[in-house]
This record gives structure tokens, C-alpha cells and sequence, in this order.
């Protein structure tokens, strides 16, 4: 399959380049920086370029896309019409280049923020209350991307909707717990970590890009979005575990309350309607991550970039 994914120089979009090519696809990124991942084509160009998408997508053969480029969440709300062009109408210019372009399938990242705060764990088909800029983008996009089904009846559409993901590379968004880690992988003497009572969603990034692989070969579904989450657990569990591997490291928690909404969800439809289940439990998540960082330490940037 010949793909291509916007955001493809971004935190997710490599890592989802580089499983798709492990599994034998050609990629092409497209995203604003130059992007580089090793096998892969780049293309550097504006995500709300209609015309440069479609040119993109027809010169180089494109079978289906993975949308991923985004505004993120303190990025949104400093600027709210930027993160609009770039989310909305940068959606918007993607899924009608694939229109026009006449793709078979477009996966595109929304975000448990397009669900907002609610009282009980979420489902898939839980109503969309979006309490930030950047989650009312991300409901657009999903609403854009359902109304896409009469436009282009023959192209599939399927939204992931992702909670915290982390690993190597990320360097934007939520990074409060992200950085305990390297704070103990680095050795920094005195770590800080955020002490809440409630868990949190640990999504590794190949988890992730997994599952966005799965929608890209998955059989036609009967749901139009799907919540991705991988292991429920609490920040307390990483720094006990971390002290373990790490005991000259001192931990000082200071008091931290996330709303218990932002990160209990329910994602059965994820293994039901696309075949595919997170592998990756948090003390994996954490040692994949050391490990990284351990060999990638003459990196300008190792784990600093998007």
C-alpha cells in the first residue's frame, strides 16, 4: 500500500511511518517541517494546501491516508484561529484532496478531548462536549470526516481517537509524566512527578501506530470512531517502579488532580470492529522508553523533538 501521512515529521507520525514501513508499505510524509524517517519520502508543504494534497497524492500513487497533522492542545488555545486553519480547514483540505484524488481509506487522529468531561467512561459512540479549543477542533473533524460518507461514498473513513501517548520523540503536548521518566533515565537527582489518585492513560507510541496500521487494513467497519487507550494506571505505580531501577534518584511528589473523565474510557470496539488490542503495559512502555533514550544520548534533542 502506498501511504501518506500528514504530521509525518510529528511525534506520531513517526512512529507510525516507521511500523507502516517495517510492514511493507511505501510511505510518504507530508508535513510543514522536513521530515525524516528512513525509507520513507517527504514532502514538505502546508496541511491546508488543497491543491499541493491532491498534487501529492496523485503524483506519488497514494492508496490511503493518515492524517495526523494538528495543533495541540496549549498551541490551540494560544492561538484559536490558527489551530482552526491548521485542524479544521486543514482537515477539511485533506479529506476532499482524498476525494478528489479518489483514495480507498483515510484514518485520521482525533482526541479524547473531542469527548470533553463526562460522568462515565466514555464509549465510542459516547456525544461529543468538547471543553477546549483544540477539542472542538478535533469534533469537527470528526463530524466533517461522517458527512464525508455521502460525499465519498467509496472511500472509507475512520477516526482514532487517542488519549495520552508517549515515547520517543515527543516533545509537545502533555509531557508532565514523559518527563519524570527522562528525569530518572537522565539521572537528575531530584524528580518531580504530578501525585493525583486517579489513573491515567499509558499509550505507548508503537501501540499507537499499531493501531492506526489496524484501521488501514482493517475490513469495513459499522462504527466511524474509535477510542484507542492502552494500560489504566496510576502515576504512583511508574515512580515506584522507576525507584526500583533507579534508587539514587530522589522522587517529591507534588499534588496534581486530572479529571478522572480525561482518562477512563472504554474501547471495545477497538479489538471488536478492527482486530487490534494494546501489547504494551506500562513497565514496558517505561523500559522502551529508557532504553531509547540510553542509546540516543549523543542526540541533539533525544526525545525533545515532536
Amino acid at each position: 500500500m502506498r501511504i501518506l501521512i500528514t504530521g509525518g515529521a510529528g511525534f506520531l507520525g513517526q512512529h507510525a511511518a516507521m511500523r507502516a514501513i517495517q510492514a511493507g508499505h511505501h510511505v510518504v510524509l507530508y508535513d510543514r517541517a522536513a521530515a525524516a524517517v528512513a525509507g520513507a519520502e517527504a514532502i514538505v508543504g502546508d496541511i491546508a494546501d488543497r491543491g499541493a494534497l491532491v498534487s501529492t497524492m496523485g503524483g506519488h500513487g497514494i492508496d490511503a491516508a493518515v492524517h495526523l497533522a494538528t495543533l495541540l492542545t496549549d498551541a490551540s488555545a494560544a492561538d484559536p484561529v490558527e489551530a482552526t486553519r491548521i485542524n479544521c480547514v486543514g482537515t477539511a483540505a485533506l479529506l476532499e484532496a482524498a476525494r478528489v484524488a479518489g483514495l480507498a481509506r483515510v484514518v485520521y487522529a482525533s482526541s479524547q478531548a473531542a469527548l470533553g468531561m463526562t460522568v462515565q467512561a466514555p464509549g465510542d459512540d459516547a456525544p461529543l462536549r468538547p471543553a477546549t479549543v483544540y477539542g472542538a477542533t478535533k469534533a469537527f473533524g470528526e463530524h466533517l470526516a461522517q458527512a464525508y460518507g455521502d460525499l465519498a461514498p467509496d472511500m472509507t473513513l475512520i477516526g482514532l481517537r487517542f488519549g495520552w501517548v508517549y515515547g520517543p520523540f515527543r516533545d509537545r503536548g502533555w509531557r508532565e509524566v514523559q518527563q519524570v521518566i527522562e528525569g530518572f533515565a537522565r539521572g537528575r537527582g531530584i524528580v518531580r512527578w504530578p501525585d493525583c489518585a486517579e489513573p491515567i492513560d499509558w499509550t505507548y507510541a508503537d501501540d499507537a501506530a499499531d493501531a492506526i496500521l489496524a484501521a488501514l487494513a482493517a475490513p469495513q467497519p459499522t462504527a466511524p470512531v474509535f477510542n484507542v487507550c492502552g494500560d489504566r494506571r496510576r502515576i504512583a505505580e511508574a515512580v515506584a517502579y522507576l525507584g526500583q531501577r533507579f534508587p539514587d534518584i530522589r522522587a517529591v511528589a507534588y499534588p496534581a488532580r486530572f479529571p478522572v473523565s480525561a482518562w477512563d474510557f472504554r474501547a471495545d470496539g477497538l479489538a471488536r470492529e478492527l482486530g487490534f488490542t494494546p501489547a504494551v503495559k506500562m513497565e514496558d512502555g517505561i523500559d522502551r522508553l529508557i532504553g531509547w533514550l540510553a542509546e540516543n544520548a549523543d542526540v541533539d534533542g533525544a526525545s525533545e523533538r515532536l
